[in-house]
Formats: C-alpha cells, sequence, structure tokens
C-alpha cells in the first residue's frame, strides 16, 4: 500500500475535520448579517460540496486500503502487482498477475467487498515466459508471492523498520532485502525478521545504511 493513497486519507480526515470545525459568524454581527447568513452564498455551496467531495474521498481512500488488504491476504495473489483505484464506489483493477484465474480472482476479491459498487479489470496477464522463468511451477510462484507479502507486512508492522523503505523479493523461498535505511541495528533486525517468517529458507540482506 503507497504512501500517496495513505497521505489523501489523512489530508481528507484533516480537511474534513477543519470544515466541521469552522465557526459561525452571522449572530455575532447583527441582524444585517444574519439575514445574509440565512441566504446560502455561492462561497457557502461551494464549501459544502468540498465537504461532500472530501468526504467522498476518503471512502474511496478506505475502501482501496480494505481491497489491498484482503488482497495482501490472499495466498494465490500477490497484491504488490495489483493496483486498485477507486472513484465513487468503483474499482479499476490495473497491473499484471500470473494467469487468467488470477485476474478473475482478484475481480471477484473486490466484487465482494462491502461498499464497492462496479469493478472494472484492467489486469494484464503477463506472458508464460516471464512467470515461468527457471522452471518454476504456479505452487512455487504463488509460495514466493506469498513469502513476500508475509514479510512485507511484519516489516510495515513493526514500529522499528522503515517498511516503506524496504523492498522485499521472494525467488525459490529465498528473502532478498533491499533499499536504504537508517542503522545497522535496523538492517540487522529486518534480516531477523525476514529469516523468521514460515517457509523463508533464507535472507539476501542487501540493505545499504545510510550514512
Amino acid at each position: 500500500m503507497d504512501t500517496r493513497k495513505t497521505t489523501r486519507l489523512l489530508c481528507a480526515s484533516v480537511a474534513m475535520g477543519s470544515l466541521l470545525s469552522m465557526p459561525l459568524h452571522a449572530s455575532q454581527h447583527g441582524d444585517d448579517h444574519a439575514s445574509k447568513a440565512a441566504t446560502p452564498t455561492d462561497k457557502q455551496d461551494t464549501a459544502a460540496m468540498s465537504g461532500a467531495d472530501i468526504e467522498q474521498q476518503a471512502k474511496d481512500a478506505w475502501l482501496e486500503g480494505k481491497l489491498e488488504t484482503v488482497y495482501l491476504f490472499n495466498r494465490h495473489l500477490n497484491n504488490f502487482t495489483i493496483d486498485p483505484e477507486v472513484a465513487h464506489g468503483a474499482v479499476v483493477l490495473t497491473g499484471t498477475v500470473d494467469s487468467t484465474v488470477s485476474k478473475e480472482l482478484a475481480g471477484e476479491l473486490a466484487q465482494g467487498v462491502e461498499g464497492i459498487t462496479d469493478v472494472t479489470n484492467r489486469l494484464t496477464v503477463a506472458d508464460d515466459t516471464r512467470w515461468n522463468e527457471n522452471g518454476r511451477d504456479f505452487s512455487e510462484r504463488v509460495e514466493d508471492a506469498t513469502l513476500t507479502a508475509e514479510v512485507k507486512t511484519l516489516l510495515l508492522a513493526n514500529s522499528e523498520t522503515s517498511g516503506l523503505q524496504i523492498n522485499v523479493d521472494t525467488t525459490g523461498s529465498e528473502v532478498t532485502l533491499s533499499g536504504r535505511i537508517d542503522s545497522s541495528a535496523e538492517k540487522d533486525l529486518a534480516g531477523e525478521i525476514a529469516s523468521q517468517v514460515d517457509g523463508v529458507k533464507g535472507v539476501n540482506n542487501e540493505l545499504q545504511v545510510n550514512s
């Protein structure tokens, strides 16, 4: 789940709070001002519309996060290759999956999320030669994708590791960590977290410490 979506949700929440906390001044400035306040101005109409837009954006961001969580914990999908975008309750799925079955599964899961009103499935099925590299079969690819998701989730959940800054790739149950982090202690901890995930056979810790 990327920071852009998280930022959009936070901004929407802050803006909504600002709108709800705006003081009412009409009663403090006499009958003339009160009568003007009684008649909505273009500016007030715009503010009301903005409030509705912000509420919808917050709802859409929440639905995106909910769907990404569904994909994250599904052992048959790699949520890091699927990008759901929600607008007014309708979701568009883009990205790449390894088979038609995975594409259909992603669409069905999206339809099952409460609050999503429509699903446009634009997922692309990758060329077989790309997904069958080194002779890996479907079950191996699913296992690697699952391990990647599990390691990434643990790194994001741990307050001592910069999960968003750490890239996780898995091939043949061997996990590779890359990216830049703040300390050697964090590098060691990230490697330890990855190694403790059930099914991981080894960890290549290529994280670089910022100088």
